[in-house]
C-alpha cells in the first residue's frame, strides 16, 4: 500500500515538474516607461524622494495583504482541526486557540489599514492607499 501511494506521489511530482518545464508561462515584462512620481528627470527614468513613499506604500499594503491572507489561511487551519478533533479536548483546545490568534490577526490587519487611510486622508499623501506597479 505504502509503495503505492509513494508511486502515485512520485508520478504527480514529476508529471507537475516536467509540465512547468515544458510548458512555460511567459514572463510580462516592462514594456513602457514609468511614469507618476515616482521617476522625475528630464527622460522620466530618474529615481526621486517621492519614489521613496511608493516603496513605503507598496510595503504596507503587501504586509497588510499577507496578513490578512495568513488570518483567513490559519482560520481556514483552525477549522479543519477542529472539525477533526472529535471528542479530543486537547484537540479542540488547540483548535480554538489557533482560530482565536487567525480573528486577532484580521483584526490587526483591518485595523492597519483603516490606520494607514486615516493617516491619508490627515496628512494628504494619497500613495498609501493604492498598490501600483508603474505600467
Amino acid at each position: 500500500m505504502k509503495q503505492h501511494l509513494f508511486a502515485k506521489n512520485l508520478f504527480i511530482t514529476l508529471t507537475l515538474v516536467l509540465w512547468s518545464v515544458f510548458l512555460p508561462v511567459q514572463a510580462h515584462a516592462q514594456t513602457s516607461a514609468w511614469g507618476g512620481t515616482c521617476v522625475g528627470g528630464p527622460d522620466r527614468n530618474v529615481a526621486t524622494i517621492q519614489g521613496l513613499e511608493c516603496l513605503v506604500a507598496n510595503v504596507f499594503v503587501v504586509i497588510i495583504t499577507l496578513i490578512g491572507l495568513a488570518g483567513f489561511v490559519m482560520f481556514i487551519i483552525a477549522s479543519f482541526r477542529w472539525m477533526t478533533a472529535g471528542s479530543n479536548t486537547e484537540g479542540i483546545k488547540k483548535a480554538r486557540a489557533t482560530m482565536t490568534y487567525a480573528v486577532v490577526g484580521i483584526v490587526v490587519s483591518l485595523s492597519a489599514f483603516i490606520v494607514l487611510n486615516v493617516l491619508a486622508d490627515f496628512t494628504g499623501v494619497e500613495a498609501i492607499k493604492v498598490f501600483r506597479i508603474p505600467s
